[in-house]
């Protein structure tokens, strides 16, 4: 497909306009630079500069404030992790990496599935013998678990009023830029959502909402999915330096910038979607209306069959919850290799623990890893730096 969809014009004004304030954003705040790399829509879009760059400047008068760093929650209510109790490991790594981050974690207990009373359970939709089934030689599936852990903080959202909340696994990985990310992600939606306006974008200037006030569910978390085949021309691409080249990408997300977006690079270029069928739960975000209608759809109200993620992305892709996806994704799963890397899979299960744990970790789609940088964070050498400080003894 070609890159200037019926968007047209209005797609390249506004990424020169974000181009030119985002580089003015991360050169005066020191979060990185770093020209963009070789790719068509970037070209196009300095190509075709000169033609309009003046109006994309003052969006009809009008002048939006500049992107700044997301906040201790990224600009969320809350930013909530689910961990199983027992999973102390995973929960130690997580306060190192927020505390090295500047983030605020609060921890909701896992639920394993044997802990939900069989008059609890939701109804059961679907047939055959899959997994719509809640149980497996007499013992309760990790899916009704996992699914109950989620609905948890829907209800938690629901029941406090939490206008917003942004919910992480406790084996995520992110960029030591994080805020930064989620900050430009924040601004695009909030002042540039051309997917949402159009040629309008004035329109959502004055709403008081982080990420703007029109989703459900915000996905910058996930390990696969892909936008709605049938309506392509709803994204928007935009400048991020701290965006990862192709090379670190994990294989779903290169075929999707490659062949779905013609991109040949993805280095310092993101590009945003309307929500259709993303998969795995590792860093998403709800607004509380989100989590209403979540509850409502799967589980709280309405029966239902599926993994929890399944789920999602079948409600989404029927059009009955809304929102955006980030591509790549800001947040990424790290892996250590063998059972330790899960607590619901049979076949992760069955392996021994013998690894090194976080030591020999990794994660992909991320340009600089916060994981893989604690150990130059908290790199100190005390009795280095003390030995040209001599001092005299009477």
């Amino acid at each position: 497909m070609s890159l200037l969809t019926t968007q047209g014009i209005r797609v390249l004004q506004v990424l020169v306009a974000s181009t030119i304030i985002l580089t003015l954003f991360f050169t005066v705040s020191h979060f990185g630079s770093g020209a963009l790399k070789d790719s068509d829509i970037i070209n196009r879009a300095k190509d075709a500069s000169s033609h309009f760059q003046s109006s994309s400047l003052n969006f009809g008068g009008r002048t939006p404030p500049k992107p700044k760093p997301a906040n201790a929650t990224l600009d969320f209510q809350e930013i909530i992790y689910l961990s199983m109790p027992y999973r102390t490991d995973r929960q130690d790594a997580l306060s190192l990496i927020a505390s090295a981050a500047g983030l605020k974690l609060t921890m909701f207990p896992g639920v394993s599935g044997d802990a939900i009373h069989e008059k609890a359970r939701p109804p059961l939709l679907g047939g055959g013998d899959n997994l719509y089934d809640w149980e497996h030689d007499g013992k309760p599936k990790p899916a009704l678990g996992i699914w109950r852990a989620h609905a948890n903080v829907w209800k938690y959202m629901i029941d406090n009023d939490i206008q917003s909340a942004f919910i992480i696994e406790d084996d995520v990985d992110f960029d030591v830029n994080v805020k930064e990310i989620m900050g430009n992600f924040r601004w695009q939606l909030q002042y540039n959502n051309t997917i949402r306006w159009g040629e309008d974008v004035e329109k959502g200037w004055d709403e008081e909402c982080a990420y703007g006030c029109d989703w459900d569910e915000l996905f910058v978390g996930q390990c696969g999915g892909k936008p709605n085949p049938d309506r392509l021309d709803l994204h928007q691409f935009y400048p991020d330096p701290h965006s990862p080249a192709l090379s670190d990408l994990a294989d779903w997300n290169k075929k999707l910038l490659t062949k779905t977006w013609n991109l040949t690079e993805s280095s310092n270029i993101r590009v945003i979607t309307p929500t259709w069928q993303p998969i795995c739960l590792m860093g998403y975000a709800l607004s509380r209306m989100g989590a209403m209608r979540l509850l409502y759809h799967i589980g709280g109200w309405r029966g239902f069959g599926l993994p929890v993620d399944n789920e999602i992305a079948m409600r989404t892709a029927e059009g009955v919850v809304s929102g955006y996806t980030l591509n790549p994704p800001a947040f990424t799963s790290w892996r250590v290799g063998g059972s330790q890397d899960s607590d619901n899979d049979a076949g992760m299960l069955a392996q021994k623990v013998n690894t090194k744990g976080n030591m020999d970790g990794k994660s992909q789609n991320l340009k600089s890893s916060i994981r893989t940088s604690l150990a130059k964070f908290f790199e100190k050498s005390y009795w280095k730096d003390m030995e040209e400080e001599v001092r005299n003894v009477d």
